[in-house]
């Protein structure tokens, strides 16, 4: 299956103290309502780090509750290392024949187990940082073009 998203460009999120909110997305209403995917990072310098991944059938009204009824999570994303918290939204364009549903749990999914095994924690799970089993390996150099010195998957 061939599986398409466009990204749109990030959006800084800011202090939203001033709406009773830990922060607030002052481009809310440019985001699609189409279905996609979305994550919350953090930058610092060149390098993006995700925090939070997501996925929506209407991205818009998804990510306003995360401002609006998920503190848990706004307030992980605050408690993260340091850099700027940015959100980065993914438009999903539908394939003929694709179901939605099914192409957004394997977006999802794939940038879960891909930030996982580029060593980043995510606070997926209600807020809290996914837990994962390190596997560390020794060898030669062929073995190390199939299994990194070390790799991070997630515990089930």
């Amino acid at each position: 299956m061939k599986i398409s998203v466009t990204w749109d460009k990030p959006i800084h999120l800011k202090d939203g103290a001033k709406f009773n909110q830990v922060y607030y997305c002052p481009s809310l209403d440019r985001i699609s309502n189409k279905a996609g995917v979305y994550v919350f990072a953090r930058s610092f310098g060149a390098v993006v780090a995700p925090l939070y991944v997501g996925q929506a059938s209407r991205l818009r009204n998804r990510i306003g509750q995360h401002f609006k009824n998920n503190v848990r999570l706004m307030i992980s994303l605050k408690q993260a290392d340091i850099g700027h918290r940015i959100l980065l939204v993914g438009r999903l364009k539908l394939g003929r024949g694709q179901q939605k549903k099914k192409v957004l749990d394997i977006v999802e999914s794939s940038l879960i187990k891909h930030a996982l095994t580029q060593g980043y924690v995510l606070l997926n799970k209600q807020g809290v940082k996914t837990r994962v089993h390190t596997i560390k390996s020794k060898g030669n150099h062929s073995s190390k073009q199939v299994a990194p010195l070390t790799m991070l998957v997630e515990r089930k």
